[in-house]
């Protein structure tokens, strides 16, 4: 019970201490390390779900990644493009 208390804890602090930028960053790279490859295949909902967001805030930060290079956007794929970028970002 004690270690489903202080998951929560620590999923609450990174909601309300991180912004948004910080926990999509981290979230695309660790499912690109995950995965081995640097393209994602999620929806922006199922990201969302991931990182406590809504979808239309994924979608606007995940534009802003891609218009800043960070990222390539395609239909039901997200690859990385700049990781090292990313990694300041987190």
């Amino acid at each position: 019970m004690k270690k489903g208390r202080s998951y929560t804890a620590a999923t609450t602090n990174e909601i309300m201490f991180k912004g948004l930028d910080r926990r999509l960053a981290e979230f695309l790279l660790t499912e690109a390390e995950r995965t081995g490859s640097d393209t994602i295949r999620m929806t922006h909902e199922q990201i969302a779900q991931h990182i406590s967001s809504a979808r239309e805030a994924v979608a606007r930060m995940l534009k802003s990644f891609s218009e800043d290079g960070l990222v390539e956007l395609k239909r039901g794929a997200i690859t990385l493009r700049d990781k090292n970028r990313l990694i300041r970002l987190k």
